[in-house]
């Protein structure tokens, strides 16, 4: 496992990403199937190993950094947390975004008023390494019809019944499933879409 903040570069191009580590340092780094839930000490245990400054200690996906570069030449490189201390963290657990899409074994999509579908994709920001976007496959409403859930309509997520519940309703579902993933996200798509749904835009 890599976190971003190891990320010097993508090459969208060519499907390849640059790392600041050597191939020793990942070869002899903690081992974690991939389809095990990882835990705050295994966190802590990956920072041990590459250096790695935590982002947890404060607000924000990376510690109140715009994104995890900045994160990286900080001052908060010299805040290496001790594996002893992980007893003093909440022991939450990170998932695989593997667990959650799928084409037919995605977490189903639960709107205000009933399913709409299920999580197809994610749309990932690769400057901040945040997610942008639920990909979603209304096949409860539009069969191969697809709508993008912003992060922030998420009102919660039940892991145990694989269920994600989001505030928008049937009706307004129907009238945004119009994404198509071969195309890109344009800013006038996204208003758009914002539109559509009766939600403020957050780059205003």
């Amino acid at each position: 496992m890599l976190s971003p903040i190891s990320f010097d570069h993508v090459d969208s191009k060519n499907s390849t990403v640059n790392i600041l580590a050597s191939t020793d340092t990942v070869k002899n780094a903690p081992n974690k199937n991939e389809d095990e839930p990882v835990s705050k000490q295994d966190e802590v245990n990956l920072a041990n190993h590459y250096g790695w400054p935590n982002y947890w200690s404060t607000v924000g996906p990376w510690g109140g950094f715009a994104n995890p570069s900045v994160l990286a030449v900080s001052n908060k490189a010299a805040e290496i947390q001790d594996a002893t201390e992980a007893d003093h963290i909440d022991d939450h657990h990170l998932r695989s975004i593997n667990e959650i899409k799928g084409d037919f074994t995605g977490y189903s999509v639960e709107g205000l008023d009933g399913k709409i579908g299920h999580v197809s994709d994610f749309v990932i920001d690769d400057t901040k390494w945040d997610i942008s976007y639920l990909v979603v496959e209304t096949s409860r409403l539009l069969v191969g019809n697809f709508i993008l859930i912003a992060k922030d309509w998420v009102q919660d997520i039940e892991w145990h019944d694989k269920k994600v519940f989001v505030d928008i309703t049937e009706e307004q579902a129907k009238e945004a499933a119009d994404f198509d993933t071969e195309k890109p996200i344009t800013r006038d798509y996204e208003a758009e879409l914002y539109s559509k749904l009766g939600k403020p835009k957050h780059w205003d």
